[in-house]
């Protein structure tokens, strides 16, 4: 691996990192944070400039490695990372902040309903600066899948939850009938359930409305990259 391999390398690492905090943020608060995503942004920067300076070191010149494609980069098991020029870059982060910010503006005003955040419209915007526009747009289709899944998937299981919970409370009423019959008594296991129901559904309230798409977007990164 060369030496400006070995740089972009590190700059798809941290990135990655960056998207990890900023996710652990998101589920958190449900914000992203201006200053996580100015660093991923300044990171890149920062990028740039380390390879036209290795490059003018080895001989390439500065400007060559400043503007051309970053060098691809191979990862465990196998995968290749194909780099991309710093105008590939700028164009990904026109379009995709952009494009993203003109979608939502449009659907929120024809539905009064929210859409992405400011902060997931900067985070896509930065973002595509290290992935162009081709691979920025897999991120994003990747995330939104990914995200349809999860709220079926929850969806599915809050069901589930709810009708065990309406059996269990059909068996303990039984049981209850019966314990009263022979005169005993017995533990009431339906405000247990219920109880559990309701914890459920305030855990999973906070996810109503403002569901955190960072996470979301790290992973539809993850395979952006390797795409």
């Amino acid at each position: 691996m060369t030496y400006v391999s070995v740089i972009t390398l590190v700059a798809y690492v941290l990135v990655l990192a960056l998207l990890a905090v900023v996710s652990v943020i998101d589920v958190r608060s449900r914000r992203v944070p201006n200053g996580l995503a100015a660093a991923i942004g300044l990171l890149w920067a920062v990028w740039r400039l380390v390879l036209g300076f290795a490059g003018k070191h080895m001989g390439l010149g500065f400007k060559a490695e400043l503007l051309g494609p970053a060098p691809d980069v191979v990862v465990p098991p196998g995968f290749s990372i194909g780099g991309i020029s710093l105008a590939s870059g700028i164009l990904g982060a026109v379009v995709l902040g952009g494009g993203l910010l003109v979608l939502t503006t449009v659907y929120e005003a024809i539905t009064h309903k929210e859409s992405f955040g400011g902060g997931d419209i900067k985070l896509m915007t930065v973002l595509g600066l290290f992935l162009g526009m081709e691979r920025g747009v897999i991120c994003l289709l990747a995330a939104c899948v990914l995200s349809v899944v999860y709220v079926l998937g929850r969806a599915l299981l809050q069901r589930l939850v709810r009708r065990s919970a309406m059996v269990a409370s059909d068996s303990d009423a039984s049981r209850r009938g019966l314990s009263k019959t022979a005169g005993g008594s017995s533990k009431p296991f339906l405000s247990g359930a219920i109880q559990g129901v309701a914890s459920e559904r305030d855990r999973d309230s906070l996810l109503a409305g403002t569901m955190p798409f960072a996470p979301f977007i790290t992973l539809g990164a993850l395979i952006a990259f390797v795409a």
